[in-house]
């Protein structure tokens, strides 16, 4: 009797009659088995997971942290001239984390601030807190109060909850913010690649910002922002996929700088190390006594020197001049002979 079509067909192994039976020969099943232990055949494209491979924005792109503590520090300093106040700008751990989970986590209102990244295909957002942006238009317009904003009170039943939207004044705050926070970013990118970042679309409601998907992993550089006793976090979120094109030159160093920029940078760092501040000291003269001399000596007595004829001046442990002792207008002074080069902890060196 023929079976019914609506039946499933017996599992292999079952008593199912030999036709139904599939038709594989041993050979073809060791061939499977060992596909799926040795992953897909030669020639074949591999699944690319960016979070297994660089789990890493931190221990595989070590130049990227650096480039964060540059523009970090460039923009506080913006930010104390735009309040003309103390700004406190601490930079948090880098962290990958779902687009999804970042953006259900933010507090409200928060400005949500798309920028297209060129020559990037994929843009960033720079999400600015609301309690944030109502402390700096309070210190911009000359607020000063030194005690901290109190917590508005819960919304009892049949009142309106806390506003979700900014004001015109907040907006225009906020825009200088994002301003001077992307051109920091730039600039601290240069090294690495030439990149130029435009705001394009400001939003409170995160429904109406569409950037990636819930579950692309995105890399969150957060900074906490403390002007008084208030403030807030301002986050920079990038898609980790972003960073593919320019991620060997982030893990190999700022080997990628210009010649034009290290010499820039050492020219900076000569002119900082020429002013720098040194406390010179010296010892004219040493002597030895016992400890019964010491505790034999009265007021008046004199302790015989012989003063040697020139006197090291050092910074710290490091001798650097050989001088001699003398007076000038009315003052103890030193005239310098030579500077002094040092080979070791205890041999010197002249040097005309």
């Amino acid at each position: 009797m023929a079976q019914d079509p609506k039946k499933p067909a017996p599992a292999a192994g079952t008593n199912a009659p030999s036709a139904q039976r599939p038709n594989i020969s041993s050979a073809e099943v060791e061939a499977l088995l060992d596909k799926n232990r040795d992953g897909a055949a030669s020639g074949t494209p591999q699944p690319y997971d960016l979070v297994a491979r660089d789990k890493i924005v931190r221990g595989r792109m070590p130049v990227l942290d650096r480039l964060n503590e540059r523009w970090v520090t460039e923009f506080q300093r913006k930010l104390t001239d735009l309040i003309r106040q103390p700004v406190e700008v601490s930079l948090q751990q880098v962290q990958l984390a779902p687009y999804g989970d970042w953006l259900a986590s933010q507090p409200v209102p928060t400005s949500l601030n798309l920028c297209t990244v060129k020559p990037w295909p994929r843009s960033a957002l720079v999400a600015v807190e609301g309690k944030l942006l109502f402390a700096l238009v309070e210190k911009y317009y000359g607020g000063g109060s030194a005690k901290a904003a109190p917590k508005p009170a819960a919304p009892k039943a049949g009142q309106p909850a806390a506003r979700e939207t900014l004001t015109p004044t907040e907006q225009r705050l906020n825009k200088i913010v994002i301003d001077q926070l992307t051109d920091q970013f730039r600039r601290a990118f240069a090294p690495v690649a030439t990149l130029e970042l435009q705001l394009t679309q400001t939003e409170t409601n995160a429904n109406y910002v569409n950037m990636a998907t819930p579950s692309e992993t995105m890399v969150v550089t957060r900074v906490e922002i403390t002007v008084g006793q208030a403030g807030g976090g301002v986050t920079l979120v990038i898609p980790l996929s972003s960073f593919e094109p320019v991620r060997d030159k982030l893990a190999e160093g700022l080997k990628t700088v210009s010649a034009e920029s290290r010499q820039r940078w050492n020219k900076s760092l000569r002119t900082q190390l020429e002013n720098a501040q040194l406390d010179l000291t010296s010892v004219f003269v040493e002597t030895e006594i016992t400890m019964r001399e010491l505790l034999q000596m009265k007021p008046g007595d004199v302790l015989p020197i012989e003063m040697p004829k020139t006197a090291i001046m050092r910074a710290g442990p490091r001798p650097l001049l050989r001088g001699k002792f003398g007076r000038s207008r009315g003052y103890n002074a030193v005239s310098v002979l030579e500077a002094v080069r040092s080979l070791g902890p205890n041999i010197e060196e002249s040097s005309r």
